[in-house]
């Protein structure tokens, strides 16, 4: 079983609070050959992937260690002139975990993307999937491209259906595909020159997993991201009276009863750690899904904090852009081969 940390400061109550978090619903079928298997869809307080919601301990991912290793190059998902993409597995934090990986072909060490993805239903994922568009353009311009499906989904292990006072989630798996590329050693990638893409969901994992590891990262970019406030991610997806909602509200309270806990939580309390780290925001300003106030609000306060910050609205665009799409492509190239240098 895996480690936890030991309680925070912050949130020294948690664990009184904390009650059984998952319940694990669905089958497990197996998908086509190229697909996945279907991952059961997990009813939890902390990560529930019925929904985008997520909570993550941002301290306690601060302090943790990861101890990404053993990444395997498991099948050849893609073919190009200029690069070949992998589906990948490796470990961490006692889970076997999956995802995708783009290797620029021809010689030479290139710099790192590391893609967090948005939400979908686990029985939809596929190994890889849900930024496929981007890391593909990506891949064509000799970027290395690493895109952890994250605990839950695609072919990763299931998190057990134990209380978890300290919840670390999807950041953590993050940073463990970066531990574990770096330990891989492969003659491609250069690892001192790497950044974060994070689109929907995963902008709140890419924010997250910026915060805990700022010297990783040489620049961020969000895209239709979730907000960096724990509580307006609760307000939007949890909804009153669903069996959801009790069980957030057993495990860890609401920001009103708990708000030490939901400050530990929302990765806009610590937007400091950035320091000078470049950040790119892109929203769409006909998004239903992730409002465009959300992004609005972290560009505000991450100037705040000093950070340096460039921010896109696309008009008419949705959560998911098409007409713009390839001027935000262009806008994103230019970032990661500015920050990658």
């Amino acid at each position: 079983m895996r480690s936890r940390v030991r309680l925070s400061a912050a949130v020294p109550a948690v664990a009184t609070f904390v009650v059984a978090l998952l319940v694990l619903a669905g089958v497990t079928a197996s998908a086509g050959p190229d697909r996945s298997p279907v991952a059961p869809v997990v009813h939890g307080a902390h990560d529930d992937t019925s929904t985008p919601f997520t909570l993550v301990d941002v301290p306690a991912l601060v302090r943790h260690r990861a101890d990404g290793r053993d990444l395997s190059l498991d099948r050849l998902l893609d073919r190009t002139a200029r690069f070949d993409r992998w589906a990948i597995s490796y470990r961490g934090d006692g889970l076997r975990l999956t995802g995708a990986l783009t290797l620029p072909r021809g010689g030479g060490r290139h710099p790192v993307v590391v893609v967090a993805h948005g939400f979908a239903l686990p029985g939809r994922y596929t190994l890889g999937s849900g930024t496929s568009r981007e890391e593909r353009r990506l891949g064509e311009q000799g970027f290395v491209v690493l895109h952890p499906d994250y605990r839950n989904w695609g072919g990763s292990d299931v998190e057990a259906g134990t209380p978890v006072a300290h919840p670390l989630g999807y950041p953590e798996d993050l940073l463990d595909a970066v531990v574990a590329l770096r330990r891989a050693r492969l003659p491609q990638v250069d690892l001192s020159r790497t950044a974060l893409l994070g689109r929907s969901m995963g902008g709140g994992v890419a924010l997250q997993a910026a915060v805990a590891r700022p010297g990783w990262f040489r620049g961020l970019l969000l895209y239709s991201s979730v907000s960096a406030d724990a509580a307006a991610n609760a307000r939007r997806w949890v909804r009153p009276g669903t069996a959801l909602a009790a069980r957030v509200r057993a495990s860890y309270g609401t920001s009103r009863t708990r708000p030490a806990l939901w400050h530990a939580a929302s990765v806009s309390s610590y937007l400091d750690r950035l320091g000078t780290m470049p950040v790119s925001i892109h929203h769409g300003t006909a998004d239903r899904i992730c409002p465009i106030g959300w992004s609005e609000r972290t560009a505000t306060e991450l100037r705040a904090q000093g950070t340096p910050v460039a921010t896109y609205a696309y008009r008419g665009e949705r959560h998911h852009f098409e007409r713009r799409w390839p001027v935000f492509m262009d806008r994103t190239s230019a970032f990661f081969r500015t920050v990658l240098r």
